[in-house]
């Protein structure tokens, strides 16, 4: 006979696995090229007004964080707040 315990932790699953789902929601991605297009000069850039231009949707009725990534090339000047830049976007702008 063996313990209740042992039984209860041997079907516990031990590695996440392929059928693993994160319980945090991943960014919307927007590429500088589309900022590009869609804003002009000295224009704020947040994830409400990118909500309201199309370039991202709500995620269960909530606006979703937002990642801005390198692809394409930013010649405006933008105010961005409350968004993730990656990399090349902060050296491309010359953030710290």
């Amino acid at each position: 006979m063996r313990p209740e315990l042992r039984d209860f932790i041997k079907k516990i699953p031990k590695k996440r696995g392929y059928r693993f789902k994160s319980i945090y929601p991943k960014p919307e991605i927007v590429n500088l090229k589309d900022l590009e297009i869609c804003f002009n000069e000295g224009e704020l850039v947040n994830p409400e007004i990118l909500l309201q231009k199309g370039l991202i949707g709500r995620i269960k009725g909530k606006v979703p964080a937002v990642k801005i990534l390198g692809s394409g090339e930013l010649k405006k000047k933008l105010k961005i707040e409350n968004c993730l830049m990656s990399e090349p976007v902060k050296k491309a702008l010359k953030i710290k």
